[in-house]
């Protein structure tokens, strides 16, 4: 994409013929500038990474709280959270969010969090 983009903007500014110059030029930059902004979102350093020493599970909200305090104009909510290991026993964590992470907040949703095997009221959201 991002190849064609240039071949197209370059040949635009080759090529003979006036007409079709800028409608060369312009489509090159525009598919050029697709690429990179694609190419730029499937970037493996977008994609959500494990925190060092945290595993990934899912947590089923028991209940929640709203608390004193926003964030960014976001009200504060304090969650009530089962973690459900693997490898291990489920185990309860209250933990305060930004309901901007969050979103909806409703009991028995399932959210993914990555959570410290070694202390698992450490945890974070995927």
């Amino acid at each position: 994409m991002i190849v064609l983009g240039l071949a197209m903007a370059i040949g635009g500014l080759v090529q003979p013929v006036d007409a079709a110059k800028p409608g060369l030029i312009i489509g090159g930059i525009a598919l050029a500038l697709a690429g990179l902004f694609n190419a730029y979102l499937g970037a493996p350093s977008r994609g959500a990474k494990t925190p060092t020493g945290m595993k990934k599970t899912k947590a089923t909200i028991l209940d929640a709280a709203l608390v004193p305090g926003s964030v960014a104009g976001f009200q504060m909510v304090e969650l009530t959270l089962e973690l459900r290991p693997e490898d291990g026993v489920p185990t309860q964590v209250k933990r305060k969010f930004s309901t901007a992470r969050i979103g909806r907040v409703e009991q028995g949703r399932q959210i993914e969090v990555f959570y410290d095997p070694i202390d698992p009221q450490k945890v974070e959201l995927s």
